[in-house]
């Protein structure tokens, strides 16, 4: 599908060598996303089967301008969810209606003009018009849901209750802290918990300069 010199194209469409190269390059368009959200390249593998097809109830819609990725869509479409999981488009092309057509194909694509969309908060100010120019509605603001020291803001319906979960390297910080305090006798709560946050936002700091690497 062509509009001006842009090129939308769905995922699924691709010949079976041309969906090896495009596994690829969406993931090279969107690796920033792991800095939003931990576990970001685990969750996009997870898309694919083993031979790079997309599974049931997925989609992929690419933009590409000027022989490159301009823009991207993930969607995810099941009998108890519509969803937008992920909506990107490159900077330099930005405020050129990609947004817009990307939408409105998934729109199309969900049978449905009002799906479940969430976004990190960072990005409100970014996707702020194109919210309001199709009347979504933020329904949900949930701290801490994918990462910790995050908001994820959610339109047009609520994501499930979910629980904190630790890896393994923040149990054995736990740990640590733990028979640390205990040690030296202390029992403040809080200054127990504000121990771990500085250990978990010192090692996000350092995830951060490594993916901007």
């Amino acid at each position: 599908m062509m509009k001006n010199d842009e090129r939308y194209t769905k995922y699924s469409a691709f010949s079976f060598w041309e969906k090896k190269t495009y596994y690829n390059q969406i993931y090279v368009f969107l690796k920033w996303l792991n800095l939003e959200y931990p576990g970001f390249n685990t969750w996009y593998d997870n898309l694919f089967t083993e031979n790079k097809e997309l599974k049931s109830g997925r989609e992929i819609i690419i933009c590409e301008k000027e022989y490159s990725i301009a823009g991207i869509a993930i969607l995810k479409s099941t009998e108890e969810e519509q969803k937008i999981c992920t909506l990107r488009v490159a900077k330099r092309y930005q405020r050129q209606g990609i947004g817009k057509r990307l939408m409105e194909l998934s729109f199309e694509w969900l049978q449905n003009d009002k799906p479940l969309l969430t976004m990190h908060s960072t990005k409100q100010h970014q996707f702020r018009h194109l919210m309001q120019y199709y009347g979504f509605e933020l329904e949900q603001k949930n701290r801490n849901y994918y990462n910790i020291f995050s908001t994820e803001l959610v339109y047009n319906g609520v994501l499930p209750a979910k629980k904190i979960l630790f890896n393994r390297l923040e149990r054995i910080d736990i740990d640590l802290f733990y028979k640390k305090y205990v040690s030296e006798g202390k029992y403040d709560l809080s200054e127990f918990v504000e121990a771990c946050i500085h250990c978990w936002y010192i090692r996000e700091q350092q995830r951060r300069i490594v993916m901007a690497k």
